[in-house]
């Protein structure tokens, strides 16, 4: 996970005691370094001086800002600091950490959150291989391991089968891990003759089923999905439930519908993205996707922000799946089929006896702590509840608590 590096100090006498030739051999000891931390993927954001008409000014007189690539590195380069001699010579303080956005750390201090001290890894890659099958005479992609219960992972918008790569290896031996890519995201195939409409929920649900036959999946299903993956994975069960042997679902589309029930940080970008100047936006300048990061609680590496815009680098209709998902989003009085059926998917939830685990966000987005829509979904028959952080793309933002919440609870879902 991405980090930041900052180091703060001034002057000892241990350094102004120095000769002016001791000083200048230290300094370029220093400066001979730089090369091994851009070798390391260790970036200099900036160099600087204290401005001593500072606002609540630090007692330091200089600062160094880094950002690392990841823990392992950041531990690597202050163990580099220490052994270099720097501490003889300057009285030095040191701030680190992962990478927030200012949602994300403003969030955690409005949970009176605590330093904790940081553990766990966020790969930036994934190391799961993908395959592909035929659907419906369209290819689509999908990671696989492991064999026996199909434990079948479905993401939203803008998103791939990428989603999980932090999330698997807590399932591994649990089951056969299946992380989709839907319809025109990923590496799946586009389909052809696009225009407005063309990825509508009804035919990414008609390319799932397809795939999911030419997986050969069983009849002891679980069904992992995430915002409208979530969504896929309540139809497929709707229509499956003999098939069903538990759904695991976070920020899922789930009545109420009215503006008030969505985050006010978003309504504006989905209001736009209804507009013609909103497709625009899209489909020349990738705006859906590039809006990412602001909605997260940790800045992504480049690596993961490129893997992400990857599927839709392309101007043009090859990025229909990323404004179709949105505009599908039923929102205060609209009446339309699909939100027709995800009231109908919500009646079904509260009633099937189908296991069910909600993954609820702190503070969560879609489905916000303190919103009808959380508060509706905790009313779902044989419900589970557990606690993950994040806004709404949780996987990403908390994958280890997602993938150890999971965990826990297949080991207690009974097969069919």
């Amino acid at each position: 996970m991405l980090q930041t590096f900052i180091e703060l100090y001034r002057y000892t006498e241990a350094w102004t005691g120095l000769t002016d030739g001791e000083r200048d051999k230290f300094t370029r000891q220093i400066l001979g370094s730089a090369g091994e931390l851009q070798a390391m993927g260790i970036e200099v954001v900036a160099y600087g001086v204290n401005d001593p008409d500072t606002d609540r000014r630090a007692p330091y007189d200089f600062f160094c800002v880094y950002r690392v690539p990841d823990l392992q590195t950041r531990r690597v380069f202050e163990k580099a600091v220490e052994g270099s001699g720097w501490y003889r010579y300057f009285d030095q303080v040191n701030l680190s950490g992962a990478a927030l956005t200012p949602f994300g750390l403003f969030a955690a201090n409005a949970r009176l959150e605590e330093p904790a001290v940081q553990a766990e890894e966020i790969a930036p890659q994934s190391r799961y291989t993908k395959r592909s099958a035929v659907s419906h005479g369209h290819s689509m992609s999908y990671a696989e391991h492991g064999e026996g219960r199909a434990i079948v992972l479905l993401h939203g918008d803008v998103m791939s089968s990428f989603l999980w790569r932090n999330v698997m290896p807590h399932l591994e031996g649990r089951g056969r891990l299946l992380a989709v890519d839907l319809v025109g995201a990923g590496d799946s195939e586009k389909l052809p003759g696009s225009g407005e409409g063309t990825y509508s929920f009804a035919e990414h649900a008609r390319h799932l089923d397809g795939l999911l036959d030419a997986l050969d999946v069983g009849d002891d299903v679980v069904l992992v999905g995430h915002d409208w993956g979530a969504n896929l994975a309540f139809d497929w069960a709707m229509r499956h439930p003999g098939r069903t042997a538990g759904i695991a679902f976070s920020e899922a589309l789930t009545p109420p519908f009215d503006w008030e029930d969505w985050p006010e940080s978003v309504q504006p970008l989905f209001r736009f993205l209804r507009t013609p100047e909103g497709e625009q936006a899209v489909l020349q300048h990738n705006a859906f996707v590039d809006s990412v990061p602001r909605f997260l609680t940790r800045v992504l590496a480049p690596e993961e922000h490129a893997e992400i815009a990857r599927p839709y680098a392309e101007p043009g209709e090859g990025r229909r799946p990323t404004i179709d998902w949105p505009r599908q989003v039923p929102f205060g009085d609209d009446d339309t089929p699909v939100r027709a059926q995800l009231e109908q998917q919500a009646a079904w939830l509260a009633t099937s006896p189908v296991p069910k685990l909600f993954l609820r966000a702190h503070p969560g987005g879609i489905a916000a702590v303190g919103g009808r829509r959380a508060d509706g979904i905790r009313w779902y028959t044989a419900l589970t509840e557990a606690h993950v952080t994040g806004s709404h793309w949780v996987p990403e933002e908390d994958p280890h608590g997602v993938g150890r919440a999971l965990a826990h609870w297949l080991d207690e879902l009974p097969a069919r």
